[in-house]
């Protein structure tokens, strides 16, 4: 439509004439430009078409009217003015003539006078304008095109639908609106549910990053709308009312929102803690603003419940209009292993669904935790200096931790001195958990070792150890492996023999305090009885080698003489086994009779003797074994005997003090039963393990043990040979755990089942050797304690010793555990066996100091 190649080349021509200048004008909201022509210089003009500029277009936005201005000539007729062609978009608009006052043209451009310039005005609708001015020839040459210029008018409004959030009761809609037509002023902004109009207000809002965007039209364009509406997805939409010129109302836009009654919020963390975990996020109900409830679930079960009411100003930002108390920091108590932790939020108001907030795979450990920081002796002295941190994730409160030489515990600390080395990974347990101290050792060479002490579940944990050199020291090294096991005033003091490279040990000396009382034992020697001391007042024994070179650093412990009293209620209960579980694998066994003792010995507590038995089953003397009660499976007599060591190993680990034991290692009447078998019982198992605990363990005592039933195989009379077989082959006792199946429980001196009398159960149970026999019969039910009432008497009758009743046995756990028996508990069952032998002089006994109740493992 427009000639726009001889506009182009005349321009350039001109333009090597004549020097543009670019001048802004501001018109309203919108930056136009002016080219202003000066410095008039000399301009040959040739050819037959008109020059000139479309200098501007500009838009006045209060009335959406462009203003068009410009120049142009004839050199053909220099001094008359033309008419110039408007058009807007390729569309003609009007015409107008260029003779108004443009002094900087007459001085440009030689020989044109200066009443060439136009101006003229049009409204224009919103939108972007292509304005373009062409020149009219007078002479009927070629229109010259005089240029275009892009005009964006906006009459109206402007803005955008940003966001569209639910809150409490409905949806809150934010953006910004502004009309350009008067751009200071606010517009007001409606806002549309569904299709359907809710409601308006006044976009007026600070919005200081509009301010780039549109420089002239000021800040307070935002808006913030609440439109109220129920649960279920919606679509919202926001429109700006026009101001001024222009006939729409703009659209800022539409959005789905989904109104929901479920709560929302995130579970973002959990860590460790003493005892358990603590969880952390934040939870709030889109109904209210108030805080609601979280539950906190361990493994599926409900464990914790608190509200979500702590300070989040991030989830203030996040959900607007809902205040920042929704943040939540839970507490939830766990055994130590791996669990999963799940979080919900409580719904409340309207809606009946709880949200999950999340789960999380956590884990716990209850071993302690720690670092050695240093072990090394101080110059070439006796001194090792150590230093390091520990704790326990069970336990806020410090730790103690062993030092050990040769594995011996030298020393005790207390981890609670300032630590660096824990505060990173355990800050929650506080930062007092280090330790530093020295510790005497002698001058040989040692492994020294540091060891935190476990609190609440879980075990021992080695920190660290080192291997010292020796300082060339011809001393003796000080005792180790030192136990000390009170009795009625009087300590027994055991140790491990001391170690002695250039000159053997003549003498150990004892020193025993309050009193300073100094008792010394032979080189040889490895245990030694203090007597004469006062029960109930702590004394502590520090032992040293001596030979012909020197003596050795100090060992110590401490121990408390005390009598048991006579037990005449009922006993703390003990736990015994029908023992299933050995392989005939030594490791296998090993592991698992040495965890087997360090559980029961923890849970007999001070003061109080214990029998523990230990069922293993019928004897099988072509083999040379037994086979494990109740099952077929064979284990060798040299696997019994490992699995019994490893027994009173695991036990003595967690023994307390002044708690002797009796093991009773016990076989039955109903495989193998001969006088050679009770004799192979004694060789074969419980001797080598009773010399075992001899030599390292002074608080157990080793027996063997028969459950002799009349209802099972044997014969009397081979019972009875069984019973002899086993009393001359060893010296260590008996202890008789059977039954008196189908003895009267009124009448002494009768029969019972399968040929059986009473008399010959009182042989067995006691008869036969009274003062090495410990009965302790099978009390399962109320009429039991009748029937050894009478055995008793019937023994006492013949002017025989009365059957000493060691305290009952009971199968109260074996039984729930198989489902397929029953049993009286074993307090219940002391109680009525005591009533029982109690009831007649010739029966009555001073204590009974035993009760233990059977577990199948």
């Amino acid at each position: 439509m427009y000639d726009s190649a001889p506009f182009t080349s005349r321009r350039r021509r001109l333009s090597r004439a004549v020097s543009p200048v670019r001048l802004a004008v501001a018109a309203g909201a919108v930056a136009v430009t002016v080219l202003a022509l000066f410095a008039p210089v000399a301009v040959a003009l040739t050819g037959q078409n008109p020059i000139g500029y479309l200098d501007a277009a500009m838009l006045r936005p209060s009335d959406g009217v462009i203003t068009v201005a410009g120049w142009t000539a004839d050199r053909d007729r220099p001094l008359d003015a033309l008419r110039v062609q408007l058009y807007d978009n390729g569309t003609y608009l009007s015409a107008v003539t260029a003779d108004g006052f443009r002094p900087d043209v007459g001085a440009a451009v030689a020989n044109v006078g200066p009443f060439h310039g136009y101006t003229t005005r049009f409204a224009a609708k919103t939108g972007l304008h292509q304005v373009c001015a062409r020149a009219v020839n007078l002479l009927g040459g070629v229109n010259t095109q005089l240029g275009c210029r892009s005009v964006q008018v906006n009459n109206d409004p402007v803005g955008v639908l940003e966001k569209a959030i639910q809150q409490p009761g409905g949806i809150l809609l934010t953006g910004y609106a502004l009309d350009l037509n008067v751009p200071t002023s606010s517009v007001v902004v409606r806002s549309y549910l569904d299709g359907r109009y809710i409601t308006s207000k006044l976009a007026s809002t600070a919005r200081s990053d509009l301010k780039a965007k549109y420089p002239t039209a000021g800040l307070n364009h935002g808006f913030s709308i609440f439109t109220p509406a129920a649960v279920g997805s919606h679509q919202v939409c926001a429109y700006a009312m026009n101001l001024g010129v222009g006939t729409v109302n703009t659209r800022l836009g539409c959005l789905t929102v989904t109104m929901s009654s479920a709560p929302t919020g995130a579970f973002e963390a959990v860590a460790q803690q003493p005892g358990g975990f603590l969880a952390t996020g934040y939870a709030l109900d889109p109904d209210v603003t108030s805080s609601i409830s979280v539950r906190m679930y361990l493994d599926g079960v409900y464990r914790t419940t608190a509200v979500a009411s702590g300070a989040r100003p991030d989830v203030l930002v996040k959900h607007p209009g809902y205040g920042q108390n929704h943040g939540f920091s839970i507490f939830t108590p766990a055994a130590a292993g791996t669990h999963q932790l799940c979080a919900y939020a409580m719904n409340v108001a309207a809606g009946a669904v709880n949200t999950k907030l999340g789960c999380r795979t956590v884990s716990r450990t209850s071993d302690p935790v720690g670092s050695v920081t240093g072990i090394s002796r101080i110059g070439t002295t006796d001194t090792v200096a150590v230093s390091g941190w520990a704790l326990d994730p069970d336990s806020a409160t410090p730790v103690a931790v062993q030092v050990t030489s040769g594995g011996v515990v030298t020393k005790l600390l207390t981890a609670n001195l300032p630590s660096t080395g824990s505060v990173t990974a355990w800050s929650r347990w506080g930062g007092s958990h280090g330790f530093s101290a020295t510790v005497g050792i002698d001058g040989f060479q040692h492994q020294v070792c540091l060891v935190a002490v476990n609190a609440g579940a879980g075990k021992n944990v080695q920190l660290g150890c080192k291997l010292l050199p020796t300082t060339g020291s011809t001393s003796p090294a000080a005792p180790t492996n030192l136990t000390a096991w009170p009795g009625n005033t009087k300590v027994t003091l055991n140790w491990a023999a001391a170690r002695a490279v250039t000159s053997p040990v003549t003498s150990y000396q004892i020193t025993v305090s309050p009193g300073a009382h100094v008792v010394s034992f032979a080189g040889t020697a490895l245990t030694g009885a203090i007597t004469g001391l006062t029960n109930g007042v702590q004394y502590t024994l520090a032992i040293r080698a001596i030979n012909a070179l020197g003596t050795s650093s100090v060992a110590s412990v401490r121990a408390t003489p005390t009598a048991i009293p006579p037990q005449l209620t009922p006993a703390p209960v003990s736990t015994s086994h029908y023992v299933r579980n050995l392989t005939g694998t030594a490791t296998t066994d090993i592991a698992t009779m040495r965890a087997m003792g360090a559980s029961d010995a923890g849970y007999n507590p001070s003061g109080h003797s214990y029998l523990v038995l230990l069922q293993i089953g019928g004897q099988d003397e072509y083999r040379q074994g037994a086979l494990l009660s109740a099952t077929s499976r064979f284990v060798s007599y040299t696997g019994v005997v490992t699995a019994m060591k490893a027994y009173l190993d695991g036990y003595a680990t967690t023994q307390k003090p002044f708690a002797p034991l009796t093991l009773a290692i016990g076989t039955n009447n109903d495989v193998d039963v001969s006088s050679a078998a009770g004799a192979s019982w004694a060789r074969s198992v419980v001797n080598p393990v009773a010399a075992y605990a001899a030599t390292r363990y002074p608080g157990m005592v080793v027996a063997g043990a028969n459950d002799i039933e009349p209802g099972f195989s044997a014969t009397v009379a081979e019972s009875r040979a069984w019973v002899s077989g086993y009393l001359a082959a060893t010296t260590s006792k008996l202890v008789f755990n059977g039954s008196a199946d189908g003895c009267s429980t009124s009448t002494p001196g009768t029969r019972c089942n399968n040929g059986w009398t009473m008399a010959d159960l009182q042989w067995v149970s006691g008869g036969a050797a009274p003062t090495r026999t410990i009965s302790l019969p099978q009390i399962y039910n109320y009429s039991m304690p009748l029937q050894w009432k009478n055995i008793s008497l019937t023994g006492t009758a013949a002017g025989k010793p009365r059957i000493y009743f060691g305290g009952p046995l009971t199968e109260y756990t074996a039984c729930d555990q198989a489902g397929t028996c029953g049993s009286i508990s074993n307090i219940d069952a002391w109680n009525r066996l005591w009533s029982a032998i109690s009831s007649t002089t010739a029966t009555k006994q001073s204590e009974m100091p035993h009760g233990t109740d059977l577990r199948i493992n």
